[in-house]
C-alpha cells in the first residue's frame, strides 16, 4: 500500500469511525464534567441538608385514567413519606376511567393518614385537563404532579421541600426518575436485558445528563412523572395545554419564557420509581410520543428557536434538535453503508472489522457511563449495576434501536395527527398487509363474477392474451 493510498485509507475509515465517537463521546465527557461540577456545587450549598424550621403545605396532583392496578401503590408511597403527612394534600383527578380506579381510591380513603385526600372527576379526557383541574383545587405552597404509576422514595417530598426552602430562586424542579427492578417472572432473556438497559438509560439521563443541564440552566423538560413547582409561579403560567403530546415540555418552555431569571433544576435526592416498559410496542409508542412532543413544542415556540444558540448556558431548542437528530444520522448512514461497501467490492473482512471497531467505540462510551453511574449512585443502584455489569456490551444495540424509534417520532409529526398511543411499524405493516390481501381477494371475486356472467368478455380476454403471446414468440 503506497503512502497516498494509506492516507486515503485512514482518512476514509477514520472519519466514519470517529464521527460516532466524537458525537457520543464528546457529549458524554461534557456531561460528566458538568455533573461532577454540579455535585461539588451542591455539596458546598447543601441544597437538601439541614432541618426544616417550618413544614409548608404540599399539594400532590395525581392524574389518572384506568389506573386501578397502579394507583394503590402510588398512594401507599405517599403515605410512607417522611415529610409530615398532615401537611400533604393529595388530589386524584380522574378523566374517564372505566375500570376499578374509583373503588381503589375509596379503599385508601378509609385508612387515609394524609392531611387531605380528594377525588375529582373531569368530563374532558386528557392529562392536561386533569392537571389543570388539580391545580385549581390545590391549596399548598408547593404543587407537584405525580403520575399514577409512580412510587416515590420515602424522602422524595422532604428533599424537594428542603431544596426549595434553601434556594428562593428555585421555581421548579424535576425529580430523579428511576426504573423499578424487573419483578416479572418468566420473561425472555432479551426482554429482561432490554429493561435493565432502560434502567441504565434513565439513571444516566438524570444522574448525569439532567445534572449537567442543571449546571448550564438548560433543563428541557420537567418530567411529567414527578415535578415540583412554587404555587405562586405555577398560577402565573398558562394552563397545561393539549396542543402537543408533551404537555410537560410545553409548560417548561412557558416557565422559562415568563420567569427567565429563576432556576429550574433536577434534584437527584428526590427519587421517583416508574415501572419498566411492558412490551416493545409500548416502548416504541412512548419514544415516538417523546420525540414528537419535542418537535411540536419547538414548533409552537418559534421565537425561542434561535435563543442561546451560540451560548453554552441556557436552553436552546435548535441545539437540542441538532444533537437529537442531525448528529445522530451517522447511525443511519452506517446501517446502509456497511452492506453497500461489501457490494462495492470492499473485502468482507475489512467491512466486518470496521463494524466491530465502531461497536467497540460505543461500548467504550457506555462503559464510561456505567462507571460514573456507579460512583454517583446510591446503594440500591450500585447493587443493581454490579449485577448487570455486562450491560455495556448490549447498550449500544439498545440505543441504536431507540434511535430508530425516535426517527419514527420525527416521521409521525409529518404524516400523522397527534395521538397518545402509536402502533409500532410492524403492527402497521401487518394491518396494511391484511387489508391488501382482503381487498385483493374481493377484487378477484368481483372480477371472476363479472367474467362468469359475461362469457363474451372472458373469451375476448383469453383470445387477446393468446394473440399477445403468439406475437411475442413470433418476434423471437
Amino acid at each position: 500500500m503506497t503512502g497516498e493510498s494509506l492516507i486515503a485509507f485512514f482518512f476514509f475509515w477514520g472519519i466514519w469511525l470517529l464521527v460516532p465517537m466524537l458525537v457520543d463521546g464528546t457529549g458524554v465527557l461534557t456531561q460528566l464534567v458538568g455533573v461532577w461540577t454540579s455535585e461539588w456545587k451542591n455539596r458546598r450549598k447543601g441544597m437538601t441538608r439541614g432541618d426544616l424550621k417550618t413544614f409548608p403545605r404540599v399539594s400532590l396532583i395525581i392524574p389518572v385514567h384506568n389506573g386501578g392496578r397502579s394507583l394503590g401503590k402510588t398512594l401507599k408511597s405517599l403515605c410512607d413519606q417522611t415529610y409530615p403527612l398532615r401537611q400533604m394534600e393529595v388530589i386524584v383527578v380522574d378523566n374517564g376511567s372505566t375500570d376499578n380506579t374509583e373503588r381503589m381510591f375509596w379503599e385508601h380513603q378509609w385508612q387515609n393518614p394524609l392531611g387531605a385526600l380528594h377525588w375529582i372527576s373531569t368530563p374532558n379526557p386528557g392529562k392536561a385537563w386533569a392537571l389543570n383541574a388539580g391545580i385549581y383545587f390545590a391549596t399548598g405552597d408547593y404543587v407537584s404532579n405525580v403520575d399514577c404509576d409512580v412510587a416515590l422514595h420515602p424522602d422524595a417530598v422532604l428533599n424537594m421541600v428542603k431544596a426549595f426552602e434553601n434556594d428562593p430562586n428555585l421555581s421548579a424542579a424535576t425529580g430523579a426518575i428511576e426504573i423499578s427492578p424487573d419483578s416479572s417472572e418468566g420473561n425472555s432473556a432479551i426482554l429482561h436485558a432490554a429493561r435493565e438497559c432502560e434502567f441504565v438509560e434513565y439513571f444516566s439521563a438524570f444522574r448525569i445528563g439532567r445534572q449537567s443541564q442543571t449546571l448550564m440552566n438548560s433543563i428541557f423538560t420537567l418530567a411529567g412523572a414527578f415535578s415540583f413547582f412554587r404555587r405562586e409561579i405555577l398560577l402565573e403560567l398558562p394552563q397545561y395545554s393539549d396542543r402537543t403530546v408533551s404537555e410537560d415540555t410545553d409548560i417548561t418552555f412557558s416557565l422559562r419564557e415568563r420567569f427567565p431569571e429563576t432556576v429550574i433544576a433536577c434534584l437527584n435526592q428526590a427519587i421517583a420509581y416508574v415501572e419498566p416498559f411492558s412490551s416493545f410496542s409500548a416502548l416504541y409508542s412512548q419514544r415516538v410520543r417523546w420525540q414528537r412532543g419535542e418537535i411540536e413544542v419547538a414548533a409552537c415556540n418559534p421565537h425561542l428557536l434561535t435563543k442561546n444558540l451560540f451560548r453554552i448556558n441556557g436552553v436552546s431548542p435548535v441545539k437540542t434538535l441538532v444533537v437529537d437528530h442531525t448528529l445522530a444520522f451517522p447511525r443511519v448512514v452506517w446501517t446502509f453503508l456497511l452492506p453497500m461497501l461489501f457490494l462495492f467490492g470492499y473485502p468482507l473482512s475489512l467491512v466486518t472489522a470496521a463494524a466491530i471497531a465502531m461497536y467497540l467505540c460505543y461500548m467504550t462510551v457506555d462503559a464510561m457511563i456505567m462507571a460514573n453511574c456507579y460512583v454517583l449512585g446510591h446503594k440500591e443502584a450500585r447493587s443493581r449495576l454490579r449485577k448487570c455489569w455486562w450491560l455495556f456490551t448490549v447498550l449500544p444495540m439498545y440505543r441504536f434501536i431507540l434511535f430508530w424509534f425516535r426517527l419514527g417520532g420525527f416521521l409521525a409529526v409529518l404524516n400523522e395527527p397527534p395521538q397518545w398511543r402509536t402502533s409500532p411499524p410492524w403492527q402497521e405493516a401487518a394491518k396494511h398487509g391484511s387489508r391488501l390481501i382482503s381487498q385483493s381477494y374481493i377484487f378477484a371475486c368481483q372480477l371472476g363474477s363479472n367474467l362468469m356472467t359475461r362469457p363474451s368478455v372472458f373469451f375476448t380476454a383469453v383470445l387477446g392474451l393468446l394473440a399477445f403471446l403468439a406475437k411475442a414468440l413470433g418476434m423471437r
